[in-house]
C-alpha cells in the first residue's frame, strides 16, 4: 500500500470525520455473524401504543394512512424486529441495523431524526451470548473514543433485592426511582416514612451507593445479597466479570445498579456505554425476553443500540495541523509537505489564513515553522 494511503487509513481508523463510522461498525457486526436488517420507515401506531412503556417516554409522531389506518414514524427499531422475527430457540436470528428513528422534539414543536445502529440476538441467550455481546459493545465504544466505559447491571439483582422489602407496589415503584437516580437520601426518607428502615433497607441503601470497576464492587455486593432471585443474578454477574477480565477493554467494565429499564420488558443484564466526549449514554441495551413473551414468541433476546447522533460531537474536532502558505510559495512543495504529514496519520488543512487546528505551521523557505498563538 502506498505510504499516503497508509496515512489515510490511520486517520480513518476510528471513523475519521465520522462518515466512515457506520461502515466500520457494519464490518464489525458482520464479522460476528450479524446480518443486515432493513425495515419500513412506518409502522402501525398500535405496535407502539401496545408497548409504550418500552419506549421509555418517547413521543410518537402519528399520521393517517391512505387506507385509514393510524401510522407512526418509527420511534424505535427493536419493537419492529421483535414483531417480525421468525427466530426460535433452535434456530435463532442475529441481525444488525442502521436506521433513523423519529421523535417529537422538546415542546412538541417539530421532530428530530436520530441516526442509530444496533444489533439484536434473538433465540437463546446464555453466558457465551452475553459475553460476546459485551465484547462487541467494548469494541464499538473503542471506535468512538479512546476514553470509554461500559456500565452494567442486572434486573434480577435490582428486582430481587427490592422484592425483599415489605412495601406496597406504589412504594416499591418509588424505590426503583431512588435506585435509578442514585438518591440515597430520598430512599432513606422513604424507608422512614414507610416504617421499613431495617436490615434489608440498609442493604438496599448500600447497594444504591455501590458503583465502580466490576471486579472491585462485586465482592462487597455479595455480602448484601438477599433472596434467591438476587443470588442467581449475582452468580451471573460474577461469571460475566470473569469472562470480561480476559477481553480487550474488559477493565472498562463497571457495575452500576442504577442502570435499568422498564422491568415489565427487560430482564437479566442491562448496560449503558459512555465516552468522555458525550454527556449521555451512547450505547444502551440489555436482555428483553419479557417483550418477546408479551408478543407470544417463546424466545430470548439481547441487543443494544448506538446513538450515531453523538458522532458529530465526537468528531467535531479541529484538524491536527493547519499549514499556512502565501502566493509566493511553490504549490508543489506545499502540497508535498502536507502529504508527508498525512502519511503520519495527521489531518492537515492547507490555508492562506488562520483556521482552527491543534497546531499551526507556516511554510517558510522550504521548511515548516510552528506558529504560536
Amino acid at each position: 500500500m502506498p505510504s499516503s494511503l497508509k496515512g489515510i487509513e490511520r486517520f480513518y481508523e476510528r471513523g475519521g470525520d465520522g462518515q466512515t463510522l457506520p461502515l466500520k461498525l457494519s464490518a464489525l457486526f458482520s464479522s460476528y455473524g450479524y446480518k443486515k436488517y432493513r425495515m419500513s420507515r412506518f409502522e402501525e401506531y398500535s405496535l407502539y401504543a401496545d408497548n409504550f412503556d418500552f419506549l421509555a417516554g418517547s413521543n410518537v409522531i402519528t399520521f393517517g394512512g391512505a387506507d385509514g389506518k393510524l401510522l407512526a414514524l418509527r420511534p424505535d427499531v427493536t419493537l419492529s424486529i421483535a414483531k417480525n422475527t421468525k427466530a426460535t430457540k433452535e434456530c435463532g436470528e442475529k441481525v444488525y441495523y442502521h436506521e433513523s428513528v423519529y421523535r417529537l422534539s422538546r415542546g412538541n414543536l417539530g421532530y428530530e431524526e436520530i441516526d442509530q445502529m444496533g444489533v439484536e440476538n434473538i433465540g437463546e441467550v446464555d453466558l457465551l451470548t452475553i459475553s460476546e455481546q459485551v465484547e462487541l459493545i467494548l469494541k464499538s465504544l473503542s471506535f468512538l473514543s479512546d476514553e470509554y466505559s461500559l456500565d452494567i447491571s442486572h434486573s434480577g439483582l435490582v428486582h430481587g433485592m427490592v422484592s425483599q422489602l415489605e412495601l406496597s407496589a406504589e412504594a416499591k415503584a418509588k424505590v426503583y426511582e431512588c435506585i435509578k437516580s442514585k438518591s440515597v437520601h430520598a430512599f432513606a426518607e422513604l424507608m422512614r416514612s414507610e416504617g421499613a428502615d431495617g436490615e434489608i433497607a440498609a442493604k438496599v441503601r448500600r447497594m444504591i451507593e455501590l458503583s465502580g470497576p466490576i471486579d472491585e464492587v462485586l465482592p462487597e455486593l455479595g455480602a448484601l445479597i438477599e433472596g434467591e432471585e438476587a443470588a442467581e443474578a449475582y452468580v451471573q454477574l460474577m461469571a460475566l466479570s470473569h469472562e470480561a477480565a480476559r477481553m480487550e477493554g474488559g477493565d472498562r467494565l463497571r457495575l452500576d445498579l442504577s442502570v435499568f429499564n422498564h422491568l415489565d420488558y427487560y430482564n437479566g443484564v442491562m448496560f449503558n456505554g459512555y465516552i468522555r466526549e458525550y454527556p449521555k449514554a451512547v450505547i444502551v441495551g440489555g436482555e428483553y425476553d419479557k417483550l418477546l413473551e408479551k408478543m407470544g414468541k417463546g424466545v430470548q433476546a439481547l441487543g443494544f443500540a448506538i446513538n450515531l447522533g453523538a458522532a458529530p460531537a465526537i468528531h467535531r474536532k479541529p484538524a491536527d495541523i493547519a499549514l499556512l502558505y502565501d502566493e509566493s510559495d511553490n504549490v508543489y512543495d506545499v502540497l508535498q509537505q502536507a502529504n508527508k504529514l498525512r502519511e503520519k496519520g495527521k489531518s492537515v488543512i492547507v490555508s492562506k489564513t488562520r483556521v482552527p487546528a491543534v497546531k499551526t505551521y507556516a511554510y517558510t523557505d522550504g521548511d515548516l515553522q510552528e506558529v504560536k498563538e
